[in-house]
Formats: structure tokens, C-alpha cells, sequence
């Protein structure tokens, strides 16, 4: 790192390890209270630094440097061991109690902690090596998935907007480190299958301008003792060894109720394990874990998360946007009644199954030319496990004309399904005389 900070009274030049660096910082404050030479600058190489400095704090006045005589060897210890998450922490403590003191102090400090805790730029995190590996297998643990592009999923506002918070926070930590806030860093996500959990974390990577690294639970779950535990610790000591988004999908299968006597012991240390892992994790990666099973959890997993989003079914809106999306280009050859009317017929399926619903009429209709609103009609009757029979096709008829609330004439009803306009008529007044 080489970063000068310089105002009237002083330069200060800095060039080296970050925790260090962070740690000469601490004695910026009483610098700016003038009790240094306007002359005074002091270089910090790397590996090393200027013993002046400490000479100079020592001569400071003893009522303006006790409060921070107690900080300096908490300072030192996180710095030079290495403990990048106590020194963060130490960080915070110090902007909150000198924001009033000394704004641009807190500023400063705020600056550097955004971006040593959350840009994958940082010297910090250089050379973290290969992804960890299973020692018999030699199969990789997590795989680097990094989205280029990810899509949203189309989620409810009140859900998105819980989302768009998250990214906020994240992208403006500067603002919150300045203020002795932290980032929020992890996320945990439920919901039935197909509702767009993976796909969330895909596009938060994406956003956050981060790698996805996804847990391979197949290489990491073992039936020898301790070894689950173990994979899972390297796991997530490779995560906070770099800025990344890491997401560990089925999160129900470590992280059980340890009050459940059919689970082994080890699985009850490894959910002891995640607890302490969410409590201490760091704010350069953001860890999502997802899970179809949210009952299954230990009671105290959800607390540790700073925000748990609960991903609901497509709602009519969003079954819609799922639909007009899926078609792409293709959707300008679909009536918007008609695309209305699908998303009223497909009500209580995922978000997943829609996509692929329309997908597979685009595909019917690149290779066979079938219209776009056959080939619709066709993966709506193969989704519902019917025949197109007679009784099917009446169904539908019937369906299609209900959700559009009777804007499609008999004609037009005719078109879409291939028949003639006497049997659109006998299927409709079927239903007259049903209702």
C-alpha cells in the first residue's frame, strides 16, 4: 500500500502491511491536536518503521494521550499477529469514540476500513492460494462459480427492496465505517425449491463486483469422524482469506438442531463451529447460506445472520415478469392478454418452473415453427400431466378465457388451439351451464 495523508499540520506516509499501517492511525488524533512540529512526517517502510514516532507519542502530555495509551497495545497485538478481525473491530470502537473530536480523523479511518474490509483490490488478500481440497479425494471443496451478467431474480418489492438495502450498505461502507457501523456481511436465505435462492447469490456477486464460491457439499459431507467438520473449516478459512461471496447452498444438512438425538455428535460440533464462524465473520465476504428447510435449522443459527429473507412464490406481477423475460425477443409475438392469462393459469408454481415453462415454447417454437401461443399452450398441458384431449382442451379453453376475464373472442380462442370455432363454443357454454 502506498497512501499519503496530508493536511496543513502534517504528512503522514504510509507504505507497508495494512494492520501496521492501520496501527500508526491510532496516534493520528493526537498528531492533529498539534502536539507534532508542522515539520514532522514520518515514512513507514515496509517490514519496519520509524521508532520516532513512539518517541514522540511518549513525549506527548500525559492528560491528552491516557485514553490512548490503553488502545495502542490492543492495537499492536491485533496488527502484529495478524488478527485483521480484532483490529476491525478495535477500528470501530476508536472512530465512534473520536467522531465527535475529530470528524476528519473518523473519516479517514473510515476510508481505509472500506477498503481494506470490502475491495477485492486489496493488498490484504493477495496470494491466498488454490481453493482447498479433500486430502483423499483431492477433490475441490468449493467451486469458484463468478457470474458475469447474473440476471435478478423477479422478487415481490418488499423482498427486493430488503436486497437493494443489503447492496446499499455494502457498496456505501465507507459512510458506516466513518460512523463506527459495520457492514452487513452475511445473509440467509429460505424458501421452497425453485424460488431463486442460487440465482439471488449469483446476482450479489455480480453486483458486489465479487467471486462466488459455492460449497460442494458432496465433497465436503464425509462418513468418517471429524472429517466433515474439518473440510468445513478449511472451507471457510479459504473464504475469509480473499473478498468473496460465499454460499452454502442446502444449508440444512450442517447446520441441523442439535437437539435432535437421530443426529450424530459431530454434526452437533459442527453447528458449534458455524456459530462462532458467523459471529466473528469478516466484513470483506459476505456469506449466504440458503436452504429449502428452515424448520430443520438449530434455533440458534437465524440470530447470527444479519439479515434472513424469507423468498415467497411469484406473485401474479411477478409470474408475469418471469414470463415476458423468459420469451426474450420472442414475447412481442405473445399477446399481453394472453401473457396475462398464462400468469393467472400457472399460479402456485416456482419461479424456476415458469422460466423453464417459456423457455421450452421458445425452443418448440425455434425448431418446429410452431406459434409461440401453441407452444405455450403445449408446455402448460405437459406441465399439468393431462392429455390434450377433448376434456384438456376444454379445461384450458375454459382457463384461458377466465384469467383474461373474457377479452379473447371465440375466434381468436379457436386460433390458439387449432380448433374450429363450433368446439371453442360448445367447451365455453359447457362452462355456462357448469356455472
Amino acid at each position: 500500500m502506498n497512501r499519503a495523508l496530508s493536511n496543513s499540520r502534517f504528512r503522514l506516509r504510509l507504505q507497508g502491511d495494512y494492520a501496521v499501517s492501520l496501527l500508526l492511525l491510532a496516534v493520528l488524533f493526537d498528531i492533529r491536536q498539534n502536539y507534532w512540529s508542522p515539520r514532522t512526517e514520518c515514512l513507514f517502510v515496509t517490514g519496519s518503521f520509524d521508532h520516532r514516532l513512539f518517541d514522540k507519542v511518549s513525549s506527548m502530555p500525559k492528560t491528552r494521550t491516557r485514553g490512548w495509551e490503553q488502545w495502542l497495545p490492543k492495537l499492536a497485538e491485533a496488527g502484529l499477529s495478524g488478527d485483521h478481525q480484532r483490529l476491525e473491530q478495535l477500528l470501530i470502537t476508536m472512530v465512534r469514540r473520536v467522531r465527535g473530536e475529530s470528524p476528519e480523523l473518523s473519516q479517514e479511518l473510515g476510508a481505509l476500513l472500506a477498503q481494506y474490509s470490502t475491495n477485492h483490490g486489496g493488498l490484504r488478500w493477495a496470494n491466498v492460494g488454490p481453493p482447498p481440497s479433500d486430502r483423499d479425494e483431492g477433490f475441490a471443496l468449493v467451486r469458484d462459480e463468478t457470474p458475469f451478467g447474473a440476471l435478478a431474480p423477479v422478487l415481490p418489492p418488499e423482498v427486493f427492496e430488503t436486497i437493494d438495502q443489503f447492496v446499499r450498505e455494502r457498496q456505501k461502507s465507507q459512510q458506516l465505517f466513518s460512523e463506527g457501523f459495520l457492514p452487513p456481511s452475511s445473509l440467509l436465505l429460505t424458501g421452497s425449491p425453485g424460488t431463486g435462492k442460487t440465482m439471488l447469490a449469483r446476482w450479489l456477486a455480480a453486483t458486489l463486483g465479487l467471486p462466488l464460491l459455492v460449497q460442494d457439499l458432496a465433497v465436503s459431507i464425509s462418513s468418517f469422524l471429524g472429517k466433515t467438520g474439518f473440510n468445513l473449516r478449511r472451507t471457510l478459512d479459504y473464504a475469509r482469506g480473499r473478498p468473496c461471496v460465499l454460499l452454502l447452498d442446502e444449508f440444512d444438512a450442517i447446520a441441523k438442531r442439535r437437539n435432535d438425538d437421530s443426529e450424530l455428535g459431530e454434526l452437533k460440533r459442527i453447528v458449534n463451529v458455524l456459530l462462532k464462524e458467523l459471529e466473528d465473520w469478516p466484513t470483506s465476504s459476505v456469506l449466504v447460506a440458503a436452504t429449502n428447510h428452515p424448520d430443520l435449522l438449530d434455533t440458534a443459527i437465524g440470530r447470527r445472520f444479519h439479515v434472513v429473507l424469507d423468498l415467497p412464490l411469484p406473485g401474479w406481477s411477478e409470474r408475469s415478469k418471469i414470463l415476458e423475460r423468459a420469451a426474450g425477443r420472442f414475447s412481442e409475438q405473445i399477446p399481453a392478454e394472453f401473457l396475462d392469462a398464462c400468469a393467472t393459469i400457472v399460479e402456485g408454481r416456482t419461479g424456476a418452473d415458469i422460466d423453464a415453462l417459456m423457455q421450452a415454447a421458445v425452443r418448440r417454437h425455434i425448431i418446429t415453427e410452431t406459434s409461440m401461443i401453441q407452444g405455450i399452450l403445449i408446455e402448460l398441458r405437459k406441465r399439468s400431466g393431462q392429455r390434450f384431449d377433448g376434456k384438456t382442451v376444454g379445461f384450458f379453453v375454459r382457463a384461458l378465457n377466465e384469467a383474461s376475464q373474457n377479452k379473447f373472442t371465440v375466434r381468436e380462442l379457436a386460433s390458439f388451439f387449432g380448433k374450429s370455432a363450433s368446439t371453442i363454443q360448445h367447451h365455453l357454454k359447457k362452462e355456462a351451464k357448469v356455472g
